[in-house]
Protein backbone atom coordinates (compact mmCIF):
# COMPACT_ATOMS: atom_id res chain seq x y z
CA UNK A 1 0.00 0.00 0.00
CA UNK A 2 1.42 2.98 -0.56
CA UNK A 3 2.31 5.14 2.20
CA UNK A 4 1.73 8.57 0.88
CA UNK A 5 -1.78 8.13 0.46
CA UNK A 6 -2.04 6.71 4.01
CA UNK A 7 -0.66 10.22 5.01
CA UNK A 8 -3.13 11.82 2.60
CA UNK A 9 -5.87 10.22 4.49
CA UNK A 10 -4.77 11.02 7.89
CA UNK A 11 -4.51 14.59 7.11
CA UNK A 12 -8.06 14.29 5.94
CA UNK A 13 -9.29 13.04 9.24
CA UNK A 14 -7.34 15.00 11.28
CA UNK A 15 -8.33 18.23 9.49
CA UNK A 16 -12.18 17.39 9.10
CA UNK A 17 -12.16 18.22 5.04
CA UNK A 18 -10.65 18.17 2.25
CA UNK A 19 -10.21 21.69 1.58
CA UNK A 20 -8.29 22.11 4.84
CA UNK A 21 -6.05 18.84 4.30
CA UNK A 22 -5.40 20.12 0.98
CA UNK A 23 -3.87 23.45 2.37
CA UNK A 24 -2.15 21.75 5.04
CA UNK A 25 -0.02 19.53 2.54
CA UNK A 26 0.47 21.92 0.22
CA UNK A 27 -1.59 20.61 -2.81
CA UNK A 28 -4.73 21.33 -4.86
CA UNK A 29 -8.10 19.82 -3.29
CA UNK A 30 -8.70 17.90 -7.02
CA UNK A 31 -5.15 16.07 -6.77
CA UNK A 32 -6.19 15.10 -2.93
CA UNK A 33 -9.44 14.26 -3.91
CA UNK A 34 -7.99 11.74 -6.90
CA UNK A 35 -5.51 10.23 -4.46
CA UNK A 36 -8.22 9.44 -1.80
CA UNK A 37 -10.60 7.52 -4.63
CA UNK A 38 -7.04 5.42 -5.81
CA UNK A 39 -7.12 4.60 -2.19
CA UNK A 40 -10.69 3.39 -2.11
CA UNK A 41 -10.75 1.59 -5.33
CA UNK A 42 -7.64 -0.55 -4.39
CA UNK A 43 -9.48 -1.41 -0.77
CA UNK A 44 -12.50 -1.56 -3.31
CA UNK A 45 -13.86 0.19 -0.12
CA UNK A 46 -15.05 3.84 0.99
CA UNK A 47 -13.23 6.09 3.53
CA UNK A 48 -15.14 8.80 3.89
CA UNK A 49 -18.64 9.53 3.41
CA UNK A 50 -20.01 13.18 2.63
CA UNK A 51 -23.03 14.46 4.47
CA UNK A 52 -24.71 18.56 5.40
CA UNK A 53 -22.17 18.58 7.77
CA UNK A 54 -19.32 17.79 6.21
CA UNK A 55 -17.07 14.13 5.85
CA UNK A 56 -17.26 11.78 7.99
CA UNK A 57 -14.69 8.57 8.26
CA UNK A 58 -16.16 5.38 7.66
CA UNK A 59 -15.43 2.14 10.12
CA UNK A 60 -12.79 1.00 7.67
CA UNK A 61 -11.12 4.32 7.39
CA UNK A 62 -11.30 5.13 11.54
CA UNK A 63 -9.52 1.50 11.66
CA UNK A 64 -6.60 2.12 8.92
CA UNK A 65 -5.68 5.87 10.70
CA UNK A 66 -5.36 3.92 13.97
CA UNK A 67 -3.41 1.39 12.12
CA UNK A 68 -1.53 4.39 10.08
CA UNK A 69 -0.84 6.28 12.63
CA UNK A 70 1.50 3.14 14.29
CA UNK A 71 3.05 3.09 11.06
CA UNK A 72 4.34 6.46 11.36
CA UNK A 73 5.54 6.18 14.56
CA UNK A 74 7.55 3.32 14.00
CA UNK A 75 9.03 5.32 10.79
CA UNK A 76 9.50 8.20 12.82
CA UNK A 77 11.85 5.74 15.68
CA UNK A 78 13.62 4.06 12.60
CA UNK A 79 14.11 6.99 10.49
CA UNK A 80 15.75 8.62 14.17
CA UNK A 81 17.97 4.76 14.65
CA UNK A 82 19.33 5.73 11.22
CA UNK A 83 20.06 9.60 11.86
CA UNK A 84 22.02 8.64 15.37
CA UNK A 85 23.40 6.13 14.08
CA UNK A 86 24.85 8.02 10.45
CA UNK A 87 26.26 10.37 13.40
CA UNK A 88 27.86 8.04 15.50
CA UNK A 89 28.79 5.92 12.70
CA UNK A 90 31.66 3.64 11.94
CA UNK A 91 33.52 4.47 8.34
CA UNK A 92 36.26 2.02 7.32
CA UNK A 93 38.39 3.56 4.64
CA UNK A 94 40.98 1.70 2.63
CA UNK A 95 44.08 3.68 1.61
CA UNK A 96 46.96 2.74 -0.49
CA UNK A 97 50.32 3.77 1.19
CA UNK A 98 51.27 5.88 -1.86
CA UNK A 99 48.31 8.42 -0.70
CA UNK A 100 49.61 8.71 3.35
CA UNK A 101 50.46 12.20 3.00
CA UNK A 102 50.36 15.36 5.00
CA UNK A 103 47.43 16.71 2.77
CA UNK A 104 45.81 12.73 3.22
CA UNK A 105 46.01 13.19 7.36
CA UNK A 106 44.70 16.88 7.36
CA UNK A 107 41.83 15.38 5.36
CA UNK A 108 40.75 13.30 8.14
CA UNK A 109 41.54 15.60 10.91
CA UNK A 110 39.03 18.17 9.08
CA UNK A 111 36.78 15.58 9.14
CA UNK A 112 37.09 13.86 12.56
CA UNK A 113 36.25 17.90 13.60
CA UNK A 114 33.24 18.34 12.02
CA UNK A 115 31.93 14.68 12.70
CA UNK A 116 33.25 14.31 15.78
CA UNK A 117 30.88 10.90 17.05
CA UNK A 118 32.06 8.99 13.66
CA UNK A 119 34.78 6.92 13.94
CA UNK A 120 37.26 6.52 10.79
CA UNK A 121 39.03 3.14 10.54
CA UNK A 122 41.82 3.54 7.87
CA UNK A 123 43.32 0.10 6.14
CA UNK A 124 46.29 0.50 4.20
CA UNK A 125 47.06 -2.41 1.69
CA UNK A 126 47.61 -2.90 -1.93
CA UNK A 127 45.49 -2.19 -4.60
CA UNK A 128 44.36 -5.64 -4.82
CA UNK A 129 44.03 -6.34 -1.74
CA UNK A 130 41.98 -3.15 -1.09
CA UNK A 131 39.78 -4.37 -3.84
CA UNK A 132 39.04 -7.58 -2.43
CA UNK A 133 38.20 -6.03 1.07
CA UNK A 134 35.39 -4.08 -0.75
CA UNK A 135 33.91 -6.62 -2.55
CA UNK A 136 33.57 -8.47 0.74
CA UNK A 137 31.65 -5.46 2.48
CA UNK A 138 34.97 -4.80 4.80
CA UNK A 139 35.14 -1.06 3.38
CA UNK A 140 32.80 2.05 2.79
CA UNK A 141 35.19 2.75 -0.08
CA UNK A 142 39.16 3.02 -0.60
CA UNK A 143 42.01 5.57 -2.28
CA UNK A 144 43.59 3.58 -4.84
CA UNK A 145 45.53 2.98 -8.17
CA UNK A 146 42.84 1.88 -10.38
CA UNK A 147 44.54 -0.96 -12.56
CA UNK A 148 44.55 -1.51 -16.11
CA UNK A 149 41.93 -4.25 -15.69
CA UNK A 150 39.26 -2.66 -14.32
CA UNK A 151 36.91 -4.08 -11.23
CA UNK A 152 33.62 -5.77 -12.39
CA UNK A 153 31.75 -2.61 -13.23
CA UNK A 154 28.58 -4.48 -12.12
CA UNK A 155 29.92 -4.40 -8.49
CA UNK A 156 31.78 -1.45 -8.06
CA UNK A 157 31.78 2.07 -8.98
CA UNK A 158 35.18 3.48 -10.04
CA UNK A 159 36.05 7.54 -9.63
CA UNK A 160 39.71 8.31 -11.43
CA UNK A 161 41.20 11.42 -10.18
CA UNK A 162 44.49 11.57 -11.98
CA UNK A 163 47.58 9.05 -12.86
CA UNK A 164 50.16 8.04 -10.92
CA UNK A 165 53.93 9.76 -12.04
CA UNK A 166 56.98 7.48 -10.82
CA UNK A 167 59.99 8.24 -10.57
CA UNK A 168 63.65 6.16 -10.28
CA UNK A 169 65.16 8.70 -7.52
CA UNK A 170 68.76 8.64 -5.49
CA UNK A 171 70.16 11.34 -3.29
CA UNK A 172 71.76 14.44 -5.48
CA UNK A 173 74.86 12.99 -4.08
CA UNK A 174 74.84 9.09 -4.45
CA UNK A 175 77.62 7.99 -6.67
CA UNK A 176 75.06 6.39 -9.22
CA UNK A 177 74.83 9.58 -11.02
CA UNK A 178 78.73 9.67 -11.85
CA UNK A 179 78.44 6.33 -12.61
CA UNK A 180 75.49 7.02 -14.99
CA UNK A 181 77.79 9.63 -16.36
CA UNK A 182 80.71 7.50 -17.28
CA UNK A 183 78.81 4.34 -18.22
CA UNK A 184 79.49 2.16 -15.33
CA UNK A 185 77.54 -0.59 -13.99
CA UNK A 186 74.71 0.15 -11.34
CA UNK A 187 75.51 -3.68 -10.04
CA UNK A 188 76.86 -2.41 -6.66
CA UNK A 189 74.32 -0.25 -5.59
CA UNK A 190 71.19 -1.33 -3.35
CA UNK A 191 67.87 -1.08 -4.80
CA UNK A 192 64.61 -0.74 -2.66
CA UNK A 193 62.06 -1.65 -4.64
CA UNK A 194 58.06 -2.93 -4.95
CA UNK A 195 56.21 -5.48 -6.99
CA UNK A 196 53.99 -4.73 -9.90
CA UNK A 197 51.00 -5.74 -8.30
CA UNK A 198 51.20 -2.82 -6.17
CA UNK A 199 50.37 -0.17 -8.44
CA UNK A 200 49.11 -2.32 -11.22
CA UNK A 201 51.35 -2.32 -14.62
CA UNK A 202 53.18 0.32 -16.40
CA UNK A 203 51.66 1.18 -19.86
CA UNK A 204 53.94 -0.17 -22.56
CA UNK A 205 56.03 -2.31 -20.01
CA UNK A 206 56.25 -3.27 -16.02
CA UNK A 207 58.47 -2.13 -13.33
CA UNK A 208 61.37 -3.94 -13.49
CA UNK A 209 61.75 -3.09 -17.51
CA UNK A 210 61.52 0.39 -15.60
CA UNK A 211 64.47 0.68 -13.41
CA UNK A 212 66.42 -2.14 -16.05
CA UNK A 213 66.16 0.41 -18.67
CA UNK A 214 68.93 2.38 -16.02
CA UNK A 215 70.95 -0.50 -16.14
CA UNK A 216 70.20 -2.42 -13.24
CA UNK A 217 71.08 -6.13 -13.31
CA UNK A 218 69.78 -9.23 -11.74
CA UNK A 219 72.90 -9.81 -9.57
CA UNK A 220 72.03 -6.63 -7.97
CA UNK A 221 71.38 -6.34 -4.15
CA UNK A 222 67.36 -4.85 -3.17
CA UNK A 223 65.19 -4.93 -0.43
CA UNK A 224 61.54 -5.69 -1.17
CA UNK A 225 58.66 -3.79 0.91
CA UNK A 226 55.03 -2.37 0.49
CA UNK A 227 55.96 0.67 2.54
CA UNK A 228 56.06 3.95 0.18
CA UNK A 229 57.47 5.30 3.61
CA UNK A 230 60.33 2.50 3.94
CA UNK A 231 60.97 3.31 0.47
CA UNK A 232 61.40 6.23 1.05
CA UNK A 233 63.60 6.61 4.15
CA UNK A 234 65.72 3.97 2.39
CA UNK A 235 66.82 6.57 -0.58
CA UNK A 236 67.29 9.27 1.93
CA UNK A 237 69.24 7.80 4.71
CA UNK A 238 70.32 4.18 3.45
CA UNK A 239 72.24 5.15 0.43
CA UNK A 240 69.25 3.17 -2.06
CA UNK A 241 68.07 3.80 -5.29
CA UNK A 242 64.30 3.20 -6.01
CA UNK A 243 61.22 3.77 -7.70
CA UNK A 244 58.97 5.82 -5.80
CA UNK A 245 55.76 7.97 -6.68
CA UNK A 246 56.48 11.48 -7.62
CA UNK A 247 54.17 13.16 -5.59
CA UNK A 248 56.02 11.14 -2.00
CA UNK A 249 59.37 12.99 -2.55
CA UNK A 250 58.09 16.15 -4.65
CA UNK A 251 59.43 18.64 -1.50
CA UNK A 252 62.77 16.21 -1.93
CA UNK A 253 62.69 16.80 -5.58
CA UNK A 254 62.09 20.91 -5.26
CA UNK A 255 65.09 21.43 -2.68
CA UNK A 256 67.58 19.16 -5.06
CA UNK A 257 68.12 16.70 -1.89
CA UNK A 258 66.79 13.85 -4.25
CA UNK A 259 67.49 13.45 -8.16
CA UNK A 260 65.84 11.10 -10.56
CA UNK A 261 67.91 8.82 -12.82
CA UNK A 262 67.39 10.10 -16.47
CA UNK A 263 64.65 8.60 -18.49
CA UNK A 264 62.99 7.30 -15.63
CA UNK A 265 59.70 8.99 -15.29
CA UNK A 266 56.78 7.48 -16.30
CA UNK A 267 52.89 7.72 -15.80
CA UNK A 268 52.09 4.19 -13.69
CA UNK A 269 48.43 4.06 -13.77
CA UNK A 270 45.34 5.77 -12.79
CA UNK A 271 44.26 6.68 -9.31
CA UNK A 272 41.02 8.34 -7.60
CA UNK A 273 37.99 6.27 -5.22
CA UNK A 274 36.65 3.09 -5.65
CA UNK A 275 33.44 1.75 -3.78
CA UNK A 276 30.82 -0.95 -3.72
CA UNK A 277 27.77 -0.09 -6.59
CA UNK A 278 25.30 -1.26 -4.11
CA UNK A 279 26.46 0.95 -0.80
CA UNK A 280 24.48 3.41 0.36
CA UNK A 281 26.41 6.60 0.87
CA UNK A 282 25.58 8.66 3.97
CA UNK A 283 26.24 12.36 4.30
CA UNK A 284 29.29 11.51 6.25
CA UNK A 285 30.69 9.79 3.57
CA UNK A 286 29.92 12.21 1.26
CA UNK A 287 31.81 14.85 3.14
CA UNK A 288 34.62 12.65 3.51
CA UNK A 289 34.94 11.71 -0.16
CA UNK A 290 34.75 15.51 -1.18
CA UNK A 291 37.74 16.51 1.30
CA UNK A 292 40.03 13.88 -0.36
CA UNK A 293 39.04 15.28 -3.67
CA UNK A 294 39.45 18.66 -3.00
CA UNK A 295 42.33 18.79 -0.62
CA UNK A 296 44.39 15.24 -0.83
CA UNK A 297 44.06 14.44 -4.56
CA UNK A 298 43.65 17.43 -6.41
CA UNK A 299 46.98 18.47 -6.17
CA UNK A 300 48.34 15.08 -7.39
CA UNK A 301 46.09 15.56 -10.41
CA UNK A 302 47.56 19.37 -10.81
CA UNK A 303 50.68 18.05 -10.48
CA UNK A 304 50.91 16.27 -13.82
CA UNK A 305 54.29 16.00 -15.01
CA UNK A 306 55.67 16.97 -18.92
Amino acid sequence: MDLQKLERMVAIYEAGSFRKAAKELGMSQPALTWSVRQLEESLNARLFERGPRGIRATDLCERLVRRARLIFREQERMMGDVERTARSQVINLGVHSIFLTEAFARCLAIFSERWPSATLRVREGFSSDLIERLSRGELDFACCALPEDAPDESEFVAESLGLLHYSVVARADHPVFADLAAGGPLDEHPWVEFDSAIVGRFPGGDIDSVVDAVGRSQGRRSVRTASMALIKQLILDGGFIGLIADERVAGELATGTLARLPGTQVVASRFGLLGSKDDFETEAVAELKQLLRERAFAPLALSAYG
